[in-house]
């Protein structure tokens, strides 16, 4: 039947139907490959979108799941609500547990979590696709991610429309062609201003027009097509810098936002953030009538750390503490760096006070285990203050005022103590802020005077040595050098006070000299601070030469903890000043992190054993309890073990705080070298000091 019409046909009508049939089976060809380009296209372009939307999800959520923060997880997931094709989004964990989840209204949670592997895959017209977060080599979790093909769908029934419309324009061209060939130049420009058409009013230019012709219409058409081309491709690549643009505008925002709250360091909320999460729990407090408690931590001996081993340490130092202040807290928690070496530690709703206390005590117990970094074993430890809402203050700044004064308190008790705020707390500060003024102009001014106190051969009693201890009088009493000593460092005038005292042992040292007085060395307290500093060596060789006097009879004493942070520095700063003739001398031996290593490294001369020892040893018909003959017998082991330690090393023993002639005794069968104390002389102004010398004879012969 069909064959028989086509035979009864005219030349025109099987030329049309050629000329159509010929059209329609190219259209039709380059649809479907263009169907099937556009479609393995759409779903490439789709799966890299989707993969670099979970790069940029990967890395913004590794801090959430490094430290476990689930709000800041689902933060970055609500991102992808601006995203319209995305179904819905996962953060797991390492154990493919949920972390944080994002689900647009009309999805649902369709994977099985166990099913979930690094990949993508298509499945009822949806995208899945799973990337790791990692960190280095570790993996921290994972993210999934869900989109939709809906915009596929939509391209695919507009491809079908455009695709008849193309079917019947070139049916109409066909016929056309053939009917009327005067019109073959008027279709090319109508195609050409229906596209012209469609990119002004639609902006794309994604349409071309298909030419065969090798005249200078076609030329044209073929120029236009490459015109096309070259749009689409700058408009593509635009439009991929956009999308960079954007997403460096968002990654720059997060940034701002965690420069503005974080702190660089440590990574830990910083004092800006920690004073809105103290205001906002207060509030949530008061609403509910429940407690919480501030912490205010300040680490002791950080500054030595710091100056001696450089900031680089200090700062990983910081990192450490960090971690083991976090560590030490529940969810509920909230640590963050207030400034320096300062921690504030946020406790909301505690059971009770006694909970508090506990906390306070792990956190100090953690921080007082020793710390590798990078390769130096340190030894540090934290002073916490402690304040209550409501009953230490209704407000953030109160809270924070009142833990910090709580702390300045424990500080007071030693290293490694804490303290509750109480209300005469405050007008202790008022005292220490009154006492830092004096101070400041006291140093600024001179206004301390030094005292001498004699060191005694044990043997033949002959003076063998000064010690020159600093006092201070604010004008109303004398304030304890343990007392205001302390604050000097605190407030940076340590270094200043350890000058002054350095040049006026020297110069008096070398005053005694020129009237005639037998020199013996004088010894001064150096704090670790001064030693440490980088101008400490010129510093001790100007005071010598200001004062003409000779180096051996200079001594500096120090303390254990001045090097134990980095024994490697003090050797070579001690060797410095040792090789300039000054001598050398470890005072209050056994009270600090005694180790064998430095007695054997330093160039040291004399140890002087604690007077917390000395104070110890009794006469033996005074022992009457078991216990406190024990107790005789220990403290006199150790004070026996540091004398024989000392004299194996080659090294001078002197005894601190000896008061009674059965110490002296005791001590001089142990072979103690020195005594000094009350027994033999307190600490003497600079003329009782001459009488005592005169009277021991320690005039030279020839003044």
């Amino acid at each position: 039947m069909l064959f028989s019409k086509l035979r009864r046909a005219s030349f025109f009508q099987k030329q049309l139907m050629a000329i159509i049939g010929t059209n329609l089976l190219i259209l039709a060809i380059a649809a479907f490959l263009i169907y099937s380009a556009f479609v393995d296209d759409y779903r490439d372009n789709l799966v890299k979108t989707m993969d670099s939307n979970a790069s940029l999800l990967s890395a913004a959520s590794r801090s959430a799941l490094l430290f476990h923060d689930e709000q800041a997880g689902q933060m970055i997931l609500a991102s992808l609500a601006k995203i319209p094709a995305m179904r819905f989004a996962q953060l797991l964990d390492a154990e493919k547990k949920r972390f944080a989840t994002y689900t647009r209204d009309d999805a649902s949670w369709d994977v099985m979590l166990d099913d979930i592997k690094p990949g993508h895959f298509f499945t009822n017209d949806n995208l899945y696709l799973t990337q790791e977060v990692t960190l280095g080599e570790d993996v921290l979790g994972y993210i999934v991610l869900s989109a939709d093909t809906d915009s596929l769908q939509a391209q695919q029934r507009r491809y079908g429309r455009m695709v008849l419309w193309v079917f019947v324009l070139g049916s109409l061209l066909a016929y056309l062609l053939n009917w009327r060939m005067q019109k073959r130049l008027q279709l090319p420009v109508k195609r050409l201003i229906h596209l012209v058409d469609y990119v002004a009013k639609e902006g794309r230019y994604d349409q071309r027009i298909f030419n065969r012709r090798q005249d200078d219409i076609g030329r044209l058409v073929n120029g236009i097509n490459s015109m096309l081309d070259t749009i689409e491709e700058h408009q593509s690549k635009l439009s991929e810098h956009h999308e960079h643009l954007e997403g460096l505008v968002e990654l720059r925002t997060e940034q701002l936002y965690e420069r503005a709250n974080f702190d660089a360091l440590t990574q830990l909320p910083n004092r800006h953030s920690l004073t809105e999460n103290i205001t906002q729990a207060i509030e949530i407090a008061r609403e509910r009538k429940t407690n919480l408690a501030l912490m205010f931590l300040d680490l002791d001996r950080f500054k030595v750390i710091n100056d001696s081993l450089g900031h680089f340490m200090g700062d990983k130092l910081l990192i450490e503490v960090a971690k083991k202040i976090q560590h030490k807290l529940t969810d509920n928690d909230v640590v963050g760096r207030w400034g320096g070496d300062e921690f504030v530690v946020l406790i909301q709703n505690p059971k009770d006070l006694s909970a508090v206390d506990s906390l306070a005590k792990e956190i100090i117990a953690s921080l007082s285990l020793p710390l590798i970094v990078s390769g130096h074993q340190l030894h540090i430890s934290t002073s916490i203050g402690i304040a209550c809402f409501p009953d230490d203050g209704d407000d953030a700044s109160s809270l924070l005022k009142h833990a910090d004064t709580s702390m300045y308190k424990a500080k007071e008790l030693g290293p490694g103590r804490f303290r509750f705020f109480d209300q005469d707390m405050l007008n202790d500060s008022v005292w220490r802020l009154e006492l830092e003024t004096q101070l400041r102009q006291a140093s600024a001014q001179q206004q301390f005077t030094l005292v001498y106190q004699p060191k005694v051969n044990v043997i033949d009693e002959q003076l063998v040595g000064l010690e020159a201890l600093i006092r201070w009088n604010n004008g109303q009493e004398y304030i304890n050098p343990s007392t205001f000593l302390p604050i000097a460092e605190d407030i940076g005038l340590m270094e200043s006070i350890s000058v002054w005292v350095l040049k006026q042992a020297c110069q008096q040292n070398a005053d005694w000299q020129r009237a005639g007085f037998d020199i013996v060395p004088v010894a001064v307290n150096l704090p670790a601070s001064f030693l440490m500093s980088p101008q400490c060596l010129d510093l001790i060789k100007g005071a010598l030469h200001q004062s003409s006097l000779a180096a051996q009879f200079l001594e500096i004493e120090i303390t254990e903890n001045t090097f134990i942070a980095s024994t490697e520095l003090a050797v070579d700063v001690l060797s410095a000043i040792h090789d300039l003739g000054v001598k050398i001398a470890i005072d209050d031996f056994g009270t600090g992190y005694s180790c064998m290593s430095y007695l054997r490294d330093l160039p040291i001369n004399t140890l002087k054993i604690d007077g917390i020892f000395i104070n110890d040893l009794v006469a033996p018909d005074c022992v009457q309890e078991e216990s406190a003959e024990d107790h005789h017998l220990r403290d006199e082991g150790i004070v026996r073990t540091i004398i024989t330690l000392g004299k194996s090393l080659g090294l001078s023993t002197v005894a601190e705080c000896v008061e009674h002639d059965y110490q002296v005794q005791i001590l001089k069968s142990m072979g103690c070298d020195v005594i000094q104390g009350y027994f033999y002389s307190k600490p003497l102004q600079v003329d009782a000091l001459e009488t005592y010398l005169g009277a021991h004879g320690r005039i030279s012969k020839e003044s």
